[in-house]
């Protein structure tokens, strides 16, 4: 009778060991994730597969120029608009590398004289609640009407909008005294099945700030055709140019904050959520693109800008896909 009890208690002592390490084992061998993206916008991957095989490992950023945004406020039915928009590109391709253009379709105040969509010919709205916004926050009474533009928002005469006949003007002197406070720089991740787009940036201050510093990332469409009112004297009779050719077109901002993100303390962290030291600062987005656009012809501007001037300290560009 012993020996039966015997030979049952080993298999049960077995099995209680089997099971109480089992137990052990079903805890999660992984620790919590650090998650400041949309993950389910990634394609068939986890987390912890993103940070290993696809995060960036920045390495020290050794550019020494400071690259220009220029702002153009626009609209499809301003008759005086494409003028602008023929300098503004004459000057981006005078220095490809270092100017960039964005057209925001809105005009002073938020208000929409010249970017109402109506109809089947100016079916198209341009506008986005950033650019709205973004029109009722940067103001000096330089933006009295459309086309007006801003060169990196640097101030002359005591205003950031400016004609578009001085945007070049502007432009050289800020590229010649090449004041470089701030660098920026970046890495995309695209997956195409979820069209989920990942941007990681780190921008790097290289001089001591008393003001507040934000990032913003526009979402830009290269090139795109509908309906552009012209004066009546390029393709008289008609005053209208169906075919017309808008570029650069500010498509809104990738996180949907006008004014950005800023530049703090709680963003000098490393993919895990762990404090890093110095003067870089981390910044990462998910987003979805829409349907309706074509990736390939999508980019990216990313800067950075002082919160009580206004100024754009630094822009770089990054293409969605190469």
């Amino acid at each position: 009778m012993k020996n039966m009890k015997l030979k049952l208690f080993i298999p049960l002592l077995t099995i209680a060991l089997i099971v109480f390490n089992s137990c052990d084992k079903i805890d999660n061998p992984y620790l919590p994730q650090y998650v400041d993206i949309d993950t389910t916008l990634l394609d068939g991957i986890d987390i912890v597969e993103y940070k290993s095989t696809y995060w960036p490992n920045f390495k020290q950023n050794t550019n020494t120029e400071r690259n220009i945004l220029i702002e153009d406020y626009t609209g499809h039915k301003c008759v005086n608009c494409p003028e602008a928009a023929i300098e503004l590109k004459q000057i981006i391709e005078s220095n490809p590398e270092r100017i960039y253009g964005a057209g925001i379709h809105i005009g002073p105040n938020g208000t929409k004289p010249f970017q109402t969509a109506a109809g089947n010919l100016f079916a198209t709205d341009y506008t986005t609640p950033e650019g709205i916004e973004m029109s009722k926050e940067i103001t000096d009474g330089g933006f009295v009407g459309n086309p007006s533009g801003t060169v990196s928002r640097v101030k002359v005469n005591n205003q950031i909008f400016h004609t578009y006949s001085s945007w070049a003007s502007i432009a050289n002197n800020v590229l010649n005294e090449n004041d470089l406070k701030v660098n920026i720089q970046s890495k995309v991740n695209y997956f195409a099945n979820t069209r989920g787009v990942f941007l990681h940036t780190e921008a790097e201050f290289l001089t001591d700030f008393t003001d507040e510093l934000y990032q913003v990332v526009y979402v830009v469409e290269d090139s795109t055709i509908s309906a552009q009112s012209t004066p009546s004297s390029w393709n008289f009779p008609n005053d209208v140019d169906v075919n017309y050719v808008h570029r650069d077109v500010h498509r809104g901002n990738i996180d949907g904050k006008a004014m950005g993100r800023k530049l703090d303390e709680s963003v000098k962290i490393d993919k895990d959520g762990n404090i890093i030291e110095g003067s870089k600062y981390y910044l990462n987005y998910s987003y979805k693109l829409p349907d309706e656009y074509n990736v390939e012809n999508m980019h990216l501007l990313i800067y950075v800008y002082n919160k009580s001037t206004f100024e754009i300290y630094q822009v770089i560009k990054q293409e969605i896909i190469k």
